[in-house]
């Protein structure tokens, strides 16, 4: 019971520290901060939902003390909440018979864990929704506000610097780069965390089954399936963005795009069940990753699209298929 104590004590001490190192603004400590919620999914993955729920409270008062509130909320969305929320659903499992009689686990599936990192983000906006709305601002005017840094360094920066602009912009063109940052910020804030997140999660899962930690096998990725009403939230928000616009609009577009990861996910997930039929798997992954390293957005759209191809079309169920009959 006190090494269970002291693991969560130490996990809730590094995370803290490691978040908090991002405000010596180093390159360094901006990697190290990235971190931070390794040591909570170390404790999530291995030790449950109520052990992660601790350190990362732990922790968030620890932020408090150095940075304030508001610091220690973006902890708690950023990296506390998901690492609950993975680990709660990670251990969930029920026993299953075949037909021989041998009982088996049947553990929660992957494609719903990856769809929980969304409820982080998504809580956090509509958060600073209703707080824009409260106070009469607006959602959209809050997070221009928030973005005032970001956007005086785009003002001043050289034409050349803006891509598509050879002379420097005119007060028109200026409005609409920063209305298109401003809409492109919190999405893309939202993406980093949950990359992170899955990031660390992952790596706390292979460090667990190393040691033989770990409360449930290692998930696959060709094994992504998606829920159908992800799809059809995702279609009503961008409804919601071209029909009615404004604050509401703005919002709906952003969770759309949030909403949009699992699908990314998914289509990563049609890659790996290639590699997984072929006798070099290593070389279609690598070309896979590194050509998300290169192209960025270009390769993320063209992934997404492919999940949503295989989400009605079952592309890696058809894959593994085709496996299984070889």
């Amino acid at each position: 019971m006190k090494s269970a104590w002291l693991l969560m004590g130490s996990a809730s001490l590094v995370s803290a520290g490691l978040y908090l190192s991002a405000q010596m603004g180093s390159a360094g400590s901006l990697v190290l901060a990235l971190l931070a919620p390794l040591p909570l999914f170390l404790v999530g993955l291995s030790m449950g939902a109520r052990a992660v729920s601790i350190s990362g409270a732990a922790a968030a008062l620890i932020v408090i003390f150095v940075t304030g509130g508001l610091g220690a909320v973006m902890y708690i969305f950023t990296h506390a909440a998901p690492a609950f929320l993975i680990a709660w659903k990670a251990g969930l499992s029920r026993p299953v018979s075949d037909s021989s009689g041998a009982t088996t686990h049947l553990w929660y599936p992957p494609g719903l864990l990856i769809v929980w990192l969304a409820a982080p983000p998504i809580a956090m906006l509509v958060l600073a929704f209703g707080y824009g709305t409260a106070t009469g601002d607006g959602f959209k005017e809050l997070v221009a506000n928030h973005m005032e840094p970001v956007l005086q360094v785009i003002r001043s920066a050289p034409s050349e610097t803006i891509p598509g602009l050879a002379d420097k912009p005119s007060t028109e063109q200026m409005a609409a780069i920063e209305d298109l940052v401003v809409r492109l910020i919190p999405v893309t804030i939202a993406l980093v965390g949950m990359f992170t997140s899955l990031a660390n999660g992952l790596l706390a899962q292979n460090l667990l089954v190393r040691f033989g930690r770990n409360v449930r096998p290692s998930p696959r990725m060709s094994e992504i399936v998606l829920p159908l009403w992800l799809i059809g939230a995702m279609a009503g928000c961008l409804l919601v963005h071209f029909l009615v616009g404004g604050d509401l609009g703005f919002l709906a577009a952003t969770v759309a795009g949030i909403l949009a990861f699992p699908v990314f996910m998914s289509g990563l997930g049609v890659a790996h069940a290639l590699a997984e039929r072929t006798k070099s798997p290593f070389a279609i992954l690598f070309m896979t990753y590194a050509m998300l390293m290169i192209a960025g957005y270009v390769m993320m759209i063209v992934m997404t699209a492919v999940g949503l191809i295989d989400h009605f079309a079952g592309l890696k169920a058809r894959i593994r298929a085709g496996s299984n009959q070889t």
